[in-house]
């Protein structure tokens, strides 16, 4: 069984965007401050929003539309949730 291997930069509000943007066909710091995973983690969407910024830069999630605050998961994202990918090695593109 592979396992999942975070970069020293990642959180674990990170892993619950990505699993839920991996259930949902896309999701917002909104939409996901409301769900009780997050809730569990006591963030507001402000935080996520910050930790989605971060995925947005190692290209793990990626707005639906440009300058709007609706992500989905990239390949990259799906990857890694799979453990086929070490978010320690992604580089950082500033957005």
């Amino acid at each position: 069984m592979k396992y999942r291997r975070m970069g020293r930069w990642m959180y674990p509000v990170d892993e619950r965007v990505l699993e839920y943007l991996s259930e949902e066909a896309w999701g917002s710091p909104q939409t996901m401050a409301s769900h009780y995973q997050f809730q569990q983690l006591d963030v507001d969407s402000g935080y996520i929003e910050q930790r989605c910024e971060q995925l947005v830069e190692r290209e793990l999630i990626e707005p639906i539309v440009e300058g709007c605050d609706m992500y989905e998961i990239t390949r990259w994202g799906l990857a890694y949730l799979r453990g086929d990918l070490d978010a320690g090695h992604l580089p950082r593109y500033p957005v």
